[in-house]
C-alpha cells in the first residue's frame, strides 16, 4: 500500500473534511473506478472506452510486483488491447452486484473470484449460474438458490429439484442418493458439461447418475504451479501456488499484520491439498499455514503456533486480557500454576478462565476433582482444549460441555485444582458456578459503520427478522434470547475496525467492549458486533466469527470478549445472517461443530448425528443443525436437547 500514501502526499488531501471524505476520494480512483486518463488512477492505469470499457476502468497492471490499487481488488492474468498482462479487477459487492451495472458492467467469475467487468472485456461466466463459486445464497441466482458452501469455494444450487426445468439453462437435476429409499433421496442442480473446459479451477467433468457434471476433482490441481509455497511472500495471488494471498495489512499504532504478505490455500481438506503447509481450520474455512518447530523457523513478524492440526507460522498477535481486578467475579492472580479453588454444594458445574497478562500462551492440562479423580483436558476433554490455538493468553473452559454420562454430572460442588502450563511468571483465573438451568440470553449489539446505528436498530425490521431466527433456534433449547443494549462504536472504532481484513482485527474490536452495566447479572451478557463486512483472504464471503469456544464470559473488554459479523446480508438475506449469528454464538456459550471439516471429528453431544460421508454434506443427518459446518440454505435450525443441556450450562444463560 506504499503508493497509496505516495498519491496521498502529493494530492493535497488537506481540502477533504474528514475520514469518510478521504474514503471516498480514494474509491473514485482505485480499480474498478470510471476514468479518462492514467493520471486518474491510483494504479496509474486507464483502460479506455475504444478497448471496451464504457466510462473508462481504472486498474494496475504488473499487479504479480507491485499489488492491486486498494482492497477491493484481484489481481488476475489477462489479455488487454492483444497483449498478455496482469491487471487488477474490482470485486463484486457483497450480493454480486456491480456498483456501474447501468454502464453495462456485470458481475462474472474469473478465476472462482466474482469481478466487475463489461461483457466484452471477458467469456467468464455470470456469477449466481448453477456450478458458480459463492460464499452466500444470495450470490446465487434464483428464489430457492443455495450456496452449497461444503464444495471447494461454494457452489451455487438449487436443492430438492423435481425436473430439469427447476434448474437453470441446460443444467440437470440429479438425485444425490439413488441408492436410498425413495422418501430419503433427495436431489438437486448440478452444472451440465461436456468436458473439463466447462467447469472452474478444482473441478472436473464427471459421469454422475447418468450425467455428466461438473464436480470436485478427486486429484489436487496447483492453481498457479509457478507460484510459491504456502507461508512466502506475497503482493498478489497469483505470487502463490495456493492462488491465495494474504495482504500486507497496517494496523493501528504502526502495527503490521502479516508483513510482506503470506502465501496460503484456501479450502484445503488435508495437508495434501496444501502446498507445503499444513490444513488448518479458521472460523467456517480452512486454510493453510506453513508447517514449523519453534519462532526460529518463521519470518520476521511471525510466530511459531500451535494448532490441533500442528505448528504453524502465523502473524505474531498480542492479546488484550480480562481485567485482573475486575471483584465482580473475583479474579485472582499467583505464581503458583495450580489453581484451587470451590464450588458450592449443589452446583450443576462451573466456568473457568485462567489467562496471563503478559500475552504468554496458558494451557490447561489437568483438573482434579473433588473425589481425588482426574481429567486429562488435552486428552480426555479435547472437545474443548482449543481456545490456547485460539485466544492464546486466555483459555476459557465450561465444565461441563457435553451430556454424555461420563461428564454430564460429574462437576458439582466441593474442591478443586487446575493445573496450566505457561511462561508467564504469574496467571490469573476466575470462576463462575452454575447453581441452576439458564433459561435467558441478553445480548448487547453494537453497530460498527453499518447502514443501521443503535438508535435504528430499535426499530428496524431487518434487525427485528435476524434476531427471531435467533430468537426460534434458542426458544428450542428452552432459553430465551433478547437483546439488552444496542451501542455505536465510537468514531475511531468505526474508522479502524469498519471492514476488517485479518483475524486479528476481530480480537481488538471485541476487546474494545465495555461492561453494559453495574450489575454481575448486566455483564453476563454477549457481545456481538456488526461491522461492514470483512475482507480477509483466505476466508472470502466469511459471515460471521466467535473468539472463543467458549468466549471469555462476564468480563468485558478483552480479545475473547465478543463476536463479530459482517452486516451485508442485513435486509438481503436475514434468515441466513440469523442462523450464522445462532451458530457462532452457540460457538461462544461452548458448542463444537456437530460434524468438522472433511469429517474429521464430531462434537461430544449423544444425540447429534454423526456425518459418514461429509463429501456430500447435503445428505448428512446432522445437514439442518444449527451447529453444521458448512452453510447450506436457510433451513439449519434444529437443535437438540443435549445442545441444549451444554447451552443450559453457560455462564451467559441465566
Amino acid at each position: 500500500m506504499r503508493r497509496l500514501v505516495f498519491v496521498i502526499a502529493l494530492g493535497g488531501l488537506g481540502g477533504l473534511g474528514g475520514c469518510d471524505e478521504i474514503t471516498e476520494f480514494i474509491d473514485s480512483i482505485s480499480d474498478g473506478a470510471p476514468c479518462v486518463a492514467d493520471g486518474a488512477c491510483l494504479g496509474g492505469k486507464c483502460l479506455t472506452d475504444d478497448l471496451g470499457y464504457p466510462g473508462g476502468y481504472c486498474t494496475s497492471l504488473s499487479c504479480e510486483t507491485n499489488g492491486c490499487g486498494g482492497w477491493g481488488s484481484e489481481c488476475f492474468r489477462t489479455e488487454i488491447a492483444g497483449s498478455d498482462v496482469t491487471a487488477c479487477y474490482q470485486l463484486c459487492n457483497y450480493d454480486g452486484t456491480c456498483d456501474r451495472a447501468d454502464e453495462g458492467y456485470r458481475c462474472v467469475q474469473l478465476n472462482d473470484s466474482p469481478v466487475c467487468l463489461p461483457p466484452t472485456a471477458s467469456n467468464a461466466p455470470v456469477q449466481g449460474a448453477i456450478g458458480s463459486a459463492c460464499s452466500t445464497n444470495s450470490q446465487c441466482n434464483g428464489d430457492d438458490a443455495v450456496c452449497d458452501s461444503s464444495f471447494f469455494g461454494g457452489y451455487c444450487t438449487r436443492y430438492d429439484c423435481t425436473s430439469n426445468e427447476d434448474c437453470l439453462g441446460s443444467n440437470p437435476c440429479v438425485v444425490l442418493n439413488p441408492d436410498a429409499a425413495p422418501e430419503e433421496q433427495r436431489s438437486a442442480c448440478l452444472q451440465a458439461c461436456a468436458d473439463g473446459d466447462d467447469c472452474r479451477f478444482g473441478f472436473g467433468c464427471q459421469s454422475f447418475n447418468g450425467e455428466d457434471v461438473c464436480l470436485e476433482g478427486e486429484t489436487t490441481v496447483v492453481r498457479n504451479p509457478d507460484g510459491a509455497n504456502d507461508g512466502a511472500e506475497c503482493v498478489a495471488s497469483l505470487n502463490c501456488k495456493g492462488g491465495t494471498c494474504i495482504r500486507e495489512q497496517e494496523q493501528e499504532g504502526g502495527d503490521v499484520a502479516y508483513p510482506g504478505g503470506y502465501c496460503t490455500t484456501r479450502d484445503c481438506s488435508t495437508n495434501d491439498d496444501c502446498n507445503g503447509g499444513i490444513c488448518v481450520s479458521r472460523a467456517r474455512s480452512t486454510t493453510c499455514l506453513e508447517a514449523c518447530e519453534s519462532n526460529s523457523d518463521c519470518r520476521q513478524g511471525y510466530e511459531c503456533r500451535e494448532t490441533p492440526e500442528g505448528s504453524v507460522c502465523d502473524s505474531a498477535v498480542e492479546y488484550i486480557a480480562p481485567t485482573a481486578d475486575d471483584n465482580d467475579f473475583q479474579v485472582v492472580c499467583q505464581s503458583n500454576k495450580t489453581l484451587d479453588f470451590t464450588i458450592p454444594d449443589g452446583a450443576l458445574g462451573f466456568y473457568i478462565t485462567p489467562f496471563t497478562q503478559t500475552g504468554a500462551k496458558v494451557t490447561p492440562q489437568t483438573l482434579t476433582k473433588p473425589d481425588g479423580s482426574t481429567l486429562n483436558i488435552p486428552n480426555d476433554y479435547e472437545f474443548l482444549a482449543v481456545n490456547p490455538e485460539i485466544l492464546g493468553s486466555m483459555a476459557p473452559l465450561l465444565f461441563p460441555a457435553s451430556d454424555a454420562s461420563r461428564f454430564a454430572n460429574a462437576f458439582g460442588g466441593g474442591d478443586y485444582s487446575l493445573t496450566v502450563s505457561t511462561s508467564a511468571p504469574e496467571v490469573c483465573y476466575y470462576v463462575i458456578p452454575k447453581t441452576e438451568e439458564g433459561r435467558t440470553l441478553d445480548v448487547n449489539f453494537y453497530f460498527v459503520g453499518t447502514q443501521v446505528d443503535a438508535a435504528a436498530a430499535r426499530n428496524s425490521q431487518d434487525v427485528a427478522a435476524v434476531m427471531r431466527v435467533v430468537q426460534n433456534i434458542y426458544s428450542s433449547m428452552g432459553v430465551t434470547a433478547r437483546v439488552a443494549n444496542y451501542f455505536d462504536a465510537n468514531a475511531t472504532v468505526t474508522q479502524q475496525y469498519r471492514i476488517l481484513r485479518d483475524f486479528y482485527d476481530v480480537f481488538d474490536l471485541v476487546a474494545t467492549s465495555t461492561d453494559p452495566g453495574d450489575t454481575v447479572d448486566e455483564k453476563l451478557s454477549v457481545n456481538v458486533f456488526l461491522i461492514e463486512d470483512f475482507n480477509i483472504s483466505e476466508a472470502p464471503g466469511l459471515l460471521g466469527v466467535s473468539t472463543g469456544i467458549p468466549g471469555v464470559s462476564g468480563i468485558h473488554g478483552s480479545s475473547g470478549s465478543g463476536l463479530v459479523f459482517s452486516a451485508k446480508s442485513l435486509g438481503r438475506d436475514n434468515p441466513q445472517l440469523g442462523q450464522t449469528m445462532a451458530h457462532e454464538i452457540g460457538h461462544f456459550l461452548g458448542l463444537r461443530h456437530t460434524t468438522e471439516h472433511g469429517g474429521s471429528a464430531h462434537d461430544p453431544i449423544t444425540d447429534t448425528p454423526e456425518c459418514l460421508i461429509p463429501d456430500l454434506a447435503s445428505l448428512c443427518g446432522d445437514s439442518t443443525n444449527f451447529m453444521f459446518a458448512f452453510s447450506l440454505g436457510s433451513g439449519q435450525t434444529r437443535a437438540t436437547q443435549g445442545q441444549a443441556f451444554v447451552v443450559r450450562r453457560s455462564a451467559l444463560v441465566k
